[in-house]
């Protein structure tokens, strides 16, 4: 398998880990997004508990680090799984400038100086960009520019300068840019050459705004593809007469370039060209850090030994150090290599290119390999070295991948142990605040006892009132007497008279007489149709006096009061399916009724006196005057029998409402197993915090342990979370 389909193999084994990877991301965030929730449900319960020492527990828990760990891992784990759904294999070449770093990479690339800028000035190269190698299929070099958008620029580019700077009134926007002058430095970094250097490559961003300020992308504006001869419009600060008249690489963020390599069989690779450091633009070395830890595989270090002598110089080491620090997960020897930059053709620093290789080592900078390579000798010397890490890399790179996953699934294992350590510590923090012990059978005890001493009592005055005259009902009497004596209905005699010409009388006083009679016993029966109005006035009266006593105990239930307390009360003992509904539903629905208690002594009466049977007349020679009299003798001999009869009910409601009442108590206490329904009832997890105020406070509390615990819960990871 030659080398080109190793390294295809190579990505297409990386892709499944990739989205192994992001299933680990997924649920970190959700993890994340728990521990908020749980931050936020602790202070919210703060203010609802009344135990000092719980508070200050509650206060003392603290959830940032737990969120800062996950916030960190996910960090790592985004960089990694860039790394495994690149399309390449990336290099890194990384050098300060004048190192011969642009040299290298046009060897490489095939590109030139028009494309990819050097000399021996200052810094060329202005932006970071990626070099593909494109089949020759594909056709010409040509290049991608992505360029900073308005919002990106302020943030990414000019916010840093006023941060380090100490410069007051940052841009909030790309007006406030413009249109702003730039803050003086501020007196205390006047006398420092760095800061004042970097205050100038501020002002070039600047006063060269109108340069540039129109490529600024708009968030809907897709990449510039250019072609071969204008990228180095895009890329550079020199024009190729070595004049700084390029201003387009200041809104650019990032450009890639295509084309064919000279050796055909490196297959899928890229060339990741950095701005050379040592220059004093602020974030050059912020971006080296972030593309070395998520889009290098490989790090090329280039460096030029000076002719006249040259040693390892402290920013040598710091340029490594801070290679180094890009992905601690992976040591930097493991995937970095030294070109020490050979010159023959100017002035040869071969033997200082000697000391530096001899004395590497000795400076800490711990490479996989150093080599004396010429950057400028396309065919030999660089077309060498690059097999040899290319070489290298396909066989190292699945056991580099392997290291590097093993250190990230490592820490990540670390994390789910610390974090579910530290939850199950805050996990039963409300335990004692919830189950303080309560005395549910006392409580009940005294209900029982208070129940049945309020109905006891309730039954003793209805049965002192047993023989009483009933109240309500003796006012209904005498309302139906008055309108009796009021409304009597007895004809005149011109109405008799009228009535006796009448087809269907057939002239016959007698007829006449029989039919008012008839007629006057439906016309007095309807007034004593309204006593039911006094009987159910009667027994409301006694329901509303049960629900006033059951409501002190029981009225937290609901807001319904009377006679609606008790229909409230038989449906909800019938959706607890509790035998106490038959006793509430019985006396609920009672009714002392007209029809069930008199109806039938005051018919009698009226059908005895009021009756053309019984009553008939013995006159021949009857008289309007005479039918009118004899009608009125019956009617006041029916209301005198009526009126005795009603006076000997008076006492009756009383009676029926004591019995009532009587069987109302035998079906909800003294039945036998209804103390065990009321137990059943008040010990039901709804009712009982509803009837008494300190088992509300209970279930208040336990809402809130099950909350905390079920968000303590939400928040723990597990092993094969983070498997990937």
């Amino acid at each position: 398998m030659n080398r080109t389909q190793l390294i295809n193999n190579i990505l297409q084994q990386r892709l499944p880990l990739a989205k192994n990877i992001e299933r680990v991301e997924n649920i970190l965030r959700q993890k994340r997004e728990n521990l908020k929730n749980l931050e936020q449900l602790r202070l919210g319960i703060l203010p609802k508990i009344d135990n000092s020492n719980l508070i200050s527990t509650l206060r003392k828990v603290d959830l940032k680090p737990l969120q800062n760990t996950i916030e960190t891992e996910l960090n790592s784990l985004s960089k990694l799984k860039r790394r495994f759904k690149k399309h390449t294999l990336n290099i890194g070449v990384v050098g300060r400038a004048r190192q011969g770093k642009s040299r290298l990479l046009q060897s490489i690339s095939g590109l030139t100086a028009a494309e990819i800028p050097d000399g021996d000035g200052e810094h060329c190269t202005g932006v970071r960009s990626t070099i593909y190698n494109l089949p020759p299929e594909k056709g010409e070099a040509y290049g991608v520019v992505f360029f900073h958008t308005e919002s990106s620029f302020v943030k990414e580019v000019i916010t840093p300068y006023f941060k380090q700077l100490r410069l007051v009134n940052y841009p909030q926007n790309m007006n406030d840019f413009a249109n702003s002058n730039l803050p003086e430095l501020p007196n205390e970094l006047k006398n420092f050459a760095e800061y004042k250097a970097k205050y100038e490559h501020l002002k070039k961003y600047k006063d060269n705004l109108g340069k540039y300020y129109k490529l600024l992308a708009k968030p809907e504006d897709k990449p510039l593809k250019i072609t071969r001869e204008e990228i180095r419009k895009y890329v550079a600060q020199d024009d190729e007469n070595g004049q700084r008249n390029y201003f387009n690489y200041l809104a650019v963020k990032e450009v890639k370039i295509f084309c064919s390599f000279p050796q055909a069989d490196l297959g899928k690779i890229a060339l990741i060209d950095l701005p050379g450091l040592g220059d004093t633009g602020i974030g050059d070395q912020e971006r080296l850090v972030k593309t070395l830890g998520a889009d290098v595989d490989a790090i090329i270090f280039v460096r030029m030994p000076k002719v006249g002598g040259d040693y390892w110089a402290d920013v040598d080491v710091k340029l490594y150090d801070t290679a180094k620090s890009a992905l601690t997960e992976l040591p930097i020897n493991l995937w970095s290599y030294m070109i020490l930059n050979h010159t023959p053709t100017r002035a040869d620093n071969y033997r200082n290119c000697q000391d530096l290789l001899q004395s590497i080592k000795a400076k800490h900078i711990d490479v996989r390999q150093c080599s004396i390579v010429n950057c400028a000798d396309i065919d030999n010397e660089v077309k060498v070295f690059l097999n040899q890490v290319l070489n290298d890399l396909v066989n190292s790179i699945q056991d580099l991948d392997k290291t590097y996953a093993s250190v990230c699934g490592s820490r990540l294992r670390d994390l789910v142990n610390n974090q579910n350590q530290q939850l199950n510590e805050i996990n039963y923090i409300l335990n004692e605040y919830a189950d303080v012990p309560r005395q549910f059978l006392s409580l009940f005890k005294q209900f029982i006892d208070d129940l049945s001493t309020n109905m006891t009592s309730l039954e003793n005055e209805l049965k002192s009132q047993i023989d009483s005259i009933d109240e309500e009902f003796q006012s209904q009497v005498k309302i139906a007497l008055d309108n009796c004596n009021i409304d009597r209905g007895i004809p005149t005699e011109e109405m008799i008279t009228k009535r006796f010409g009448t087809p269907d009388c057939k002239k016959s006083f007698k007829i006449v007489y029989y039919k008012h009679i008839v007629e006057l016993r439906a016309h007095l029966s309807r007034h004593f149709l309204s006593l039911n109005q006094g009987l159910y006035q009667s027994m409301n009266s006694l329901k509303i006096s049960v629900s006033a006593s059951l409501s002190q105990q029981l009225g937290h239930l609901t807001e319904e009061r009377g006679v609606d307390f008790l229909r409230f009360m038989a449906d909800i003992f019938q959706a607890k399916n509790n035998r106490l509904e038959l006793g509430f539903r019985t006396f609920y629905e009672f009714e002392i009724s007209y029809g069930s208690l008199l109806l039938s002594l005051l018919r009698q009466h009226l059908n005895e006196s009021l009756s053309a049977d019984i009553n008939e007349i013995e006159i021949e020679d009857l008289t309007p005057k005479a039918v009118q009299e004899s009608l009125q003798f019956l009617y006041e001999k029916t209301i005198e029998k009526c009126q005795d009869t009603l006076n000997e009910w008076l006492t009756k409601p009383s009676e029926v409402k004591y019995f009532m009442f009587e069987e109302f108590l035998d079906r909800i206490l003294y039945a036998e197993g209804m103390e065990d329904e009321w137990f059943a009832f008040l010990n039901d997890s709804e009712i009982r915090p509803q009837v008494w105020l300190e088992f509300k406070q209970l279930e208040e509390r336990k809402a809130l342990q099950q909350s905390w615990k079920m968000h303590v819960q939400q928040c723990k990871l597990s092993r094969e979370d983070v498997v990937f």
